[in-house]
C-alpha cells in the first residue's frame, strides 16, 4: 500500500474543485465509513499516457494484479480502483481493493469456477474464495462493473455500502469531506484520518488528504491538504508541514486558511514511481 501522503491547494482553487466531478470521490462513496486510510489510482489515466507507464508499472507488478490477470486477462479493462484500511482491522498489511472497469460477470465467473474458486452468496452478489496450500489468495466479489478484492469480511463490509442506500460510506464523514473538498481530481490520491499510530503525525491534526497531478511531461504536482482541530495548532503546523515535504519534493508552498494546512510541491514521475506500492 502506497503510504503516500495526501493533499494541498490555494482556498480559490479548493472552492472550485469542490464542484468538480472527482472519481476518487465516486470511489469513497464505496468504501466503509470505518475506513481509516483511502488510497486512489486512476488506472485508465496512468495505461493511455506513456508519461506514466513507470507508474502503472507499479500496478501491473502488484499481488492484486496478478491475480486479477487470472481471471481478467485484460488489464486495460480496470480503470480506476482504490485501497481500504480499517486501522480497526489487524490485517492491515492486506487492505481490501476497489476496481472499476469493463467486466463481463458472466465470463469472468466462469474463468474464477475453472480456477478453483468456490461461490458464497452475500446481499446477492456472489464472493469467489480459493484455498491453497503454497499461495494466498484474496477473495473476490463481482457486480455490475465492480471487483472487490479482499477478506470476506472486508468485501461484506464494501459490498453493504455500495448496495445498501441505509449504510454510510468514508464520503460522509464531514471531516473526511472538508479535506477532499479542497482536493482536485488526481492520478493517486491518498485520504486518511490521524490517530496516535497511524498518519503523519501532527499536534491536533484530524484528517489529511494528497491529490498527485500530472504538470509536466516529467513532473507531478502534489497538493496536500491538513484539517487541524483549531486555528492555533494549524498554524503552529505549518512549519512542520513544509520540512516534512521539503525532505522529498520541490518548490514546496504552505499556507493556511483557518483550521487548514494547504500545501503544494512537486516530484519527477521517476522518483515519484519509486516511492510507490500498489
Amino acid at each position: 500500500m502506497i503510504l503516500l501522503a495526501s493533499m494541498v491547494a490555494v482556498v480559490a482553487a479548493g472552492a472550485a474543485c469542490s464542484k468538480e466531478t472527482k472519481g476518487f470521490a465516486g470511489l469513497m462513496q464505496s468504501v466503509p465509513y470505518s475506513t481509516g486510510h483511502f488510497s486512489y489510482w486512476d488506472i485508465g489515466a496512468m495505461d493511455s499516457d506513456e508519461d506514466l507507464w513507470e507508474i502503472y508499472d507499479r500496478f501491473k507488478q502488484s499481488p492484486n494484479a496478478r491475480q486479477l490477470s487470472e481471471f481478467v486477462p485484460v488489464l486495460a479493462t480496470i480503470k480506476e480502483s482504490a485501497k481500504v484500511v480499517s486501522y480497526d482491522n489487524a490485517t492491515l498489511v492486506n487492505p481490501a481493493a476497489v476496481f472499476r472497469g469493463e467486466f463481463d460477470m458472466s465470463s469472468t465467473e466462469a474463468i474464477l469456477e475453472t480456477l478453483n474458486y468456490s461461490k458464497i452468496s452475500y446481499q446477492k452478489v456472489g464472493i469467489w474464495t480459493r484455498e491453497d496450500n503454497q499461495t494466498i489468495f484474496d477473495s473476490v466479489a463481482i457486480k455490475s462493473g465492480t471487483v472487490l478484492m479482499g477478506d470476506v469480511s472486508d468485501l461484506r463490509s464494501c459490498i453493504n455500502v455500495i448496495f445498501k442506500k441505509d449504510t454510510r460510506s468514508l464520503y460522509k464523514d464531514p471531516n473526511i469531506r472538508l479535506v477532499t473538498d479542497g482536493l482536485p481530481n488526481g492520478l493517486v490520491v491518498e485520504v486518511a484520518r490521524v490517530d496516535a499510530s497511524h498518519g503523519e503525525q501532527y499536534a491536533d491534526v484530524v484528517a489529511y488528504g494528497k491529490s498527485y497531478t500530472k504538470v509536466k511531461k516529467d513532473m507531478l504536482k502534489l497538493t496536500a491538504v491538513y484539517l487541524f482541530g483549531d486555528e492555533p495548532a494549524a498554524n503552529a503546523a505549518q512549519q512542520l508541514v513544509r520540512d516534512y515535504l521539503s525532505a522529498s519534493f520541490g518548490e514546496v508552498k504552505v499556507k493556511r486558511d483557518g483550521n487548514l494546512v494547504i500545501a503544494t510541491c512537486q516530484i519527477s514521475i521517476s522518483k515519484f514511481a519509486q516511492s510507490l506500492e500498489f
